[in-house]
C-alpha cells in the first residue's frame, strides 16, 4: 500500500512543482511588464514641457504667467548663469547656477527645484528670479531624468532625496560658511521633504514646499491611471517600483516620515488643485506640528498660486526664508 502511495504521490509533486515554476514564471513576467509600464508613467522626459496645458489655468493666471516671463527675461538678461554638474547614483547631474543680484561675498544659497514629469529647471526660473533679486546665489538643478539630468526614470522623490543631499554638499564645498533655503514643487517638494526628513545639515535653515503629496504610492497610482495601466499595474506596484527603482515605494510616505524634521517648513497649496488636493499639504503640516507653517491660496491651480497671488506668494516665501536665515 505504501508503494501504491508512494507512486501516486511523486506525479501528484512533480504537477505541484510545475504549477509553482509557471505561477512564479508568471509573477516574474508581470512584475517585469509592469515595471515597463511604470518607466513610461515615471518618464521625466515625457511630454517634455507639456506638464499642464496653459489652456487649463484661469485667465488671472495665464497673466500672471506672461507678466512673470517678461520679469524673468529681464532678470536673465542682467545675471549670467553657468552649468554645474555632480555624479549621482543614476548618472550626472545638471543644474544652472545663477549668481545674486548685487553683492556675492556672503550671500545666501537658495536650492530650487522643479515639479512633476514634463519638466526642468526652466519652470521655475521665476522664484529663481525672485530669490536672485534679494540677494540669494540660486542653483536649480534639473531633476534625475528630467532635463538635461542623466537616468531613465523618475522615482517621484524618493531617490530624487539623496540627489538634494549631493547638491547640497556640493554648495558647501563651494561656500563652507553658507547658509542654505531649499523651493520645491510637486516631485521636487517631496524630494526635499524626504531629504528633510532623513536630516540635513545645519546649513539647510529652511524648507518651502509647494503643490507636495503625501505619499509617493498614492502619487504613483494617479501616474498609472493617467496612462489606464489597469488594475495589473496598480496591484503589482511595489515590486515593479522596487524593480526599477531599487527601493521600496513605501519608504516614501512622506507625511509620516516628515514628522520628525527639525529644518522649519514652508507648506503653500493652491485649493483649486485638481492633480493633488489641497488637504495633503494641510496634512503635512500637521504632521511636524509647530515646525511648518501652510499658506492655501484660494482657487489656484497645481503650481499656480504664485501666479495666482504673487505679493501674498512671495511675501510669505521671502519672509519665511529671512526669519530662518536671522536665527
Amino acid at each position: 500500500m505504501k508503494a501504491k502511495a508512494d507512486r501516486v504521490s511523486r506525479p501528484v509533486t512533480v504537477l505541484l512543482f510545475l504549477a509553482a515554476i509557471v505561477l512564479l514564471t508568471g509573477v516574474l513576467v508581470l512584475t517585469a511588464l509592469c515595471g515597463r509600464t511604470l518607466r513610461m508613467a515615471l518618464d521625466g522626459h515625457r511630454a517634455q514641457g507639456q506638464e499642464t496645458a496653459v489652456s487649463s489655468f484661469s485667465l488671472r493666471e495665464q497673466m500672471g504667467m506672461e507678466q512673470t516671463a517678461a520679469r524673468v527675461r529681464g532678470w536673465q538678461s542682467m545675471i549670467g548663469s553657468e552649468t554645474v554638474t555632480v555624479s549621482g547614483d543614476r548618472g550626472r547631474l545638471s543644474a544652472q547656477l545663477a549668481a545674486p543680484l548685487g553683492e556675492e561675498d556672503g550671500a545666501p544659497w537658495a536650492l530650487v527645484l522643479h515639479g512633476g514629469l514634463g519638466t526642468d529647471h526652466t519652470q521655475v526660473l521665476d522664484v529663481a528670479c525672485a530669490l536672485s533679486l534679494q540677494g540669494y546665489r540660486v542653483l536649480m538643478p534639473d531633476l534625475a531624468a528630467h532635463g538635461k539630468s542623466e537616468g531613465s526614470t523618475s522615482s517621484l522623490g524618493i531617490r530624487e532625496a539623496e540627489d538634494v543631499l549631493a547638491w547640497v554638499d556640493w554648495i558647501m564645498l563651494e561656500d563652507m560658511d553658507t547658509r542654505i533655503v531649499c523651493f520645491g514643487q510637486d516631485e521636487g517638494a517631496a524630494a526635499l521633504l524626504l531629504a528633510a526628513a532623513g536630516g540635513l545639515p545645519e546649513s539647510v535653515r529652511a524648507v518651502a514646499a509647494d503643490s507636495a503629496y503625501v505619499s509617493v504610492q498614492a502619487r504613483a497610482h494617479d501616474l498609472l491611471a493617467e496612462i489606464d495601466a489597469g488594475w495589473m499595474g496598480n496591484l503589482l506596484l511595489e515590486p515593479a517600483y522596487r524593480l526599477v527603482n531599487g527601493v521600496s515605494i513605501r519608504t516614501g510616505n512622506v507625511a509620516e516620515r516628515i514628522a520628525g524634521a527639525d529644518v522649519p517648513l514652508l507648506l503653500i497649496h493652491g485649493t483649486g488643485d485638481t492633480q493633488v488636493l489641497a488637504w495633503q499639504s494641510e496634512a503635512l503640516a500637521e504632521a511636524p506640528g509647530e515646525n511648518a507653517q501652510l499658506l492655501l491660496v484660494e482657487g489656484a491651480e497645481h503650481g499656480m498660486a504664485r501666479y495666482l497671488e504673487p505679493d501674498t506668494y512671495y511675501d510669505a516665501l521671502l519672509s519665511f526664508f529671512a526669519e530662518a536665515l536671522a536665527r
